[in-house]
């Protein structure tokens, strides 16, 4: 076995300690708003006081019947856009789905003129250490007004996607120092600071122990006398249990991640070895390589788009970080649309990526088997790859 076969299968927990080490988890970051603590988080609730059962119904909605396809053989997938419904009524609350942005704006010369003293850039709406946002508008004068409508094609900021998990202390490959001063967005070095998730439920951690308690869980089972009972829906059992859990489903995220983790549990599903199946989709870490010494295997979850892991919606494009994870990325804003959103480029970020710029959770392959239970409430249903979850 090589060195890089030895660093995938010990990413996905599937040797043990004595050939992979130790591999300790890293703690959830401080956090100083109480309700943003856990797996699951609570900040935002879109539906108000809507029952679960009808938020449940929403995402199954929206997820089964999408165009796009958010459970795959190799990856469980959504949109870095947050559900509609999280705003920054109160605070802002944008950038739940272990996928967090901002803007960072360049704006015109002062003076209007082409050519002229550039201010210096300036992030938007992102999170910071200890909490709270930098500020959401641009303050532009009449001059740089009148220079972005006679420019409307000119790119004049970047819309930055991270998934840098929160707990994840390591500085990017490409990084010299710890300032990373000579690697720079738009004059934003690329260090943890900048471009580190700051939420915490945004982490390696925490997305490890959502696959754990969900698979924990009590999961509820339809009445067998009625067909038409939605807890025969895979998709809905999970979100429910999401609901039992933290009270999130109406995110993205966790109703998916929770639905596939009933799923492997409904269907008899484990890795070689008995390894841990939570560790397994979500490796903590640094884990060890075969020398003991750190490494990092899982940043955070990588980026892509719908039509395939390693694409991006026109306009965008992966920062080169030194490694090669996919967990930043950046997409143009034009003139025009900072003419239109210097309020809150923000906003403009999640209307024209959002939706596209695509989280993707891998899932190991050709390792997972699975053995129905016998008389299992929903053992015949299961599939060769039971974490497909079709209805």
């Amino acid at each position: 076995m090589n060195r890089k076969h030895l660093l995938i299968l010990c990413a996905f927990g599937l040797l043990g300690a004595a050939a992979c080490g130790d591999a300790p988890t890293a703690p959830v970051p401080d956090d100083d708003d109480d309700d943003n603590n856990g797996p699951g988080g609570k900040t935002d609730t879109p539906e108000g006081d809507a029952p679960a059962e009808e938020q449940c119904l929403d995402r199954k909605q929206d997820v089964l019947n999408s165009a796009q396809k958010h459970f795959t053989p190799t990856a469980i997938r959504w949109a870095c856009a947050d559900v509609a419904g999280v705003n920054t009524v109160g605070r802002d609350d944008r950038g739940q789905e272990y996928c967090e942005y901002f803007s960072i704006i360049q704006p015109p010369p002062l003076n209007g003129q082409e050519g002229g003293e550039l201010p210096p850039p300036v992030a938007t709406g992102q999170n910071q250490n200890g909490g709270g946002v930098s500020a959401l508008k641009v303050d532009l004068n009449e001059d740089q007004l009148f220079y972005l409508e006679d420019h409307p094609n000119e790119v004049v900021g970047q819309c930055v996607f991270t998934t840098w998990h929160a707990d994840i202390e390591d500085r990017f490959g490409i990084c010299e120092d710890d300032t990373c001063a000579n690697s720079k967005l738009l004059g934003f070095p690329l260090n943890g600071d900048n471009f580190r998730m700051k939420v915490s439920f945004n982490s390696n951690s925490a997305a490890s122990a959502l696959v754990r308690d969900c698979m924990k869980a009590t999961i509820p089972a339809g009445d067998k006398a009625n067909p038409a009972d939605d807890l025969h829906s895979d998709f809905y059992r999970g979100c429910m249990v999401t609901a039992q859990l933290y009270g999130t489903q109406w995110r993205r995220s966790d109703p998916q991640v929770c639905a596939a983790a009933i799923r492997l549990v409904e269907c008899g599903c484990s890795l070689p070895d008995n390894a841990d199946v939570p560790t397994g989709l979500v490796p903590p870490q640094p884990q060890k390589d075969a020398d003991g010494n750190d490494i990092l295997t899982l940043r955070g979850f990588p980026l892509g788009t719908w039509s395939g892991a390693a694409e991006l919606p026109l306009g965008c494009r992966y920062v080169e970080t030194g490694e090669a994870g996919q967990n930043l990325v950046a997409c143009d804003l034009t003139a025009a649309d900072l003419l239109v959103s210097a309020d809150d480029p923000k906003g403009k970020c999640r209307e024209k990526y959002g939706d596209n710029v695509v989280v993707h959770v891998p899932v190991p392959q050709g390792v997972i088997s699975c053995s129905p239970p016998t008389g299992g409430a929903y053992a015949d249903t299961c599939s060769n790859t039971p974490w497909v979850v079709e209805k």
